[in-house]
């Protein structure tokens, strides 16, 4: 019964924030960038920082995928599959991102025929394009004898095999060896392909010489490391915590963290390198975009989520010899990891647009009236939109208290010790904490005040950094917060009946057995 009421409220809570998160996207489709915090000084924002985000989930899982079907390194077999399907959500997820960050969504198509052989977003479009069709084949072909065994038996799950199966009916060993053959020719092929998705992606930041904060041939190098650890990182999360196999193969988790870990100790290394130089360069564009990520805003992303909860606290449980060998610490390292990298994005896309590039720009040219302006929300917003705002809010903290207590129960089943279950909890208090003070400070008063008192006083927010010195401070709007989370509920929501719906764990399909389990 615990079991089924978690997994119900897991369920109601996704769904929510989906669709809470869809009508957002409605908003947006309709209203156009208007209700956004982007202007013509800061046109990038919260949703390409997403967008480069889950491009690195995805392109950092596929590499990682072919440690196993092209070079051979059985070890990590146990993820092969979750891996693929990984790679095809996660990019699924940020080519939405950038879909909802174009000025006219309906026209996304024009893309396929307005064609701009010198831009390198232009050659980036085409490698999606052909990363889907890799990723897509080598799924199938990795699922297809799991399709026809399971299309055998009789219902709708049955005829969904069918249909996946696309016709095919050899299950024969000469027909599985002839698949893992093109499974290796598939992963070979989009090695560079996976490279060129997200090493373009971070050119597509370096060519832009205008901003010298990116000006580096260093960026692609950056972009494809921290998509090495983020992928790595989630997929360790994933089997210590929610793939059968993660939990046999108990050297499994502990050596992909020690991967995940060499990985970000080389992304520190070249984070390192790029602020010395930057730093004893002392050019004053590159020492805007130092100063607003060290001391700007959004100080606490780089010190606390990137370096703090993303960067040393995991190394420190990846390498500590009590913890490093447990699948539960190491896979909860690895999901600050995940965390951390977010922080990382954050820290690329917008201190970007820090300074000016003409002086005094700033002050000369008046900003674009917006629905939902950056420093608060008008203490007239609708009052639908206020509660779809504090619904919204209010379920994401749900559907994370259901994730911690799941941690929890996971904790308390491998008999991990108190720290462990104490720092689970902490970090859900904090979480929750968090969010209540996001509410408090971005609804208007009169909603902040039916919900309960401000926690502005109690959290250790310096006073100063609520009034930003910067020209070009950005903060996401209230349907940029609302837009993303539908996208990323959206994604979730997939990932779960993937994991939930086909074999990913590499086991043969029973008769009937092809549902959602609870």
């Amino acid at each position: 019964m615990q079991d089924k009421g978690l997994y119900y409220a897991y369920w109601v809570a996704l769904l929510t924030v989906t669709l809470v998160g869809m009508g957002a996207i409605l908003v947006r489709f309709t209203e156009g960038l208007a209700v956004t915090n982007l202007s013509n000084f800061v046109p990038w924002g919260l949703w390409v920082a997403f967008y480069i985000y889950f491009i690195g989930l995805s392109a950092g899982s596929f590499l990682l995928s072919t440690l196993i079907y092209v070079f051979g390194v059985k070890r990590f077999e146990a993820v092969g599959r979750l891996a693929v399907f990984t790679a095809l959500i996660s990019l699924v997820a940020g080519l939405a991102f950038v879909w909802v960050d174009i000025g006219h969504m309906e026209r996304f198509y024009t893309v396929f025929y307005n064609i701009n052989a010198t831009s390198v977003l232009e050659w980036e479009i085409f490698l999606y394009n052909f990363y889907v069709v890799i990723l897509l084949a080598e799924l199938w072909l990795l699922l297809r004898r799991d399709f026809i065994r399971a299309g055998e038996g009789e219902g709708l799950a049955a005829q969904i095999c069918r249909l996946l199966a696309l016709g095919s009916n050899d299950v024969s060993p000469d027909s599985v060896k002839r698949d893992m053959g093109l499974v290796r020719i598939l992963g070979a092929v989009g090695i560079p392909v996976a490279i060129g998705v997200h090493g373009g992606t971070g050119a597509i930041f370096a060519v832009v010489a205008a901003r010298p904060y990116w000006h580096s041939g260093l960026f692609p190098i950056v972009f494809l490391v921290s998509a090495l650890a983020s992928g790595g990182a989630l997929l360790a999360f994933l089997a210590a915590f929610f793939t059968k196999e993660g939990r046999r193969d108990r050297a499994l988790v502990p050596t992909l963290g020690k991967l995940v870990g060499g990985l970000l100790a080389l992304d520190l290394l070249l984070l390192a390198s790029e602020f010395l130089v930057g730093l004893y360069g002392n050019i004053p564009e590159d020492m805007a975009a130092y100063n607003a990520i060290t001391q700007g805003p959004y100080w606490w992303v780089f010190w606390a989520v990137q370096l703090g909860l993303g960067a040393a606290l995991p190394l420190l449980i990846i390498f500590n010899g009590r913890t490093n060998v447990s699948p539960t610490w190491v896979g909860s390292a690895c999901l600050l990891v995940v965390a951390g990298v977010l922080g990382v994005r954050w820290n690329i896309v917008n201190p970007g647009f820090s300074g000016q590039q003409i002086e005094g720009l700033g002050s000369a040219v008046l900003p674009t009236p917006r629905a939902f302006p950056i420093t608060r929300l008008p203490s007239q917003l609708p009052e639908p939109t206020q509660w779809f705002f504090i619904l919204g809010t209010l379920v994401f903290i749900g559907a994370v208290s259901v994730i911690f207590f799941h941690l929890l129960r996971q904790l308390r089943e491998q008999r991990a010790g108190v720290l462990a279950r104490s720092g689970a909890a902490l970090g859900l208090l904090a979480l929750i904490l968090g969010s209540l003070w996001f509410i408090a400070n971005n609804i208007p008063m009169s909603t902040a005040a039916a919900i309960g008192p401000s926690l502005t006083a109690i959290l250790p927010i310096p006073k100063e950094y609520a009034a930003t010195r910067f020209s070009s401070a950005y903060t996401p709007s209230l349907i940029e917060w609302l837009a993303s989370a539908g996208i990323i509920g959206l994604a979730v929501t997939l990932f779960t009946l993937g994991i939930r719906l086909l074999p990913m764990e590499g086991e043969p399909v029973k008769e009937g057995a092809w549902h959602v389990r609870p």
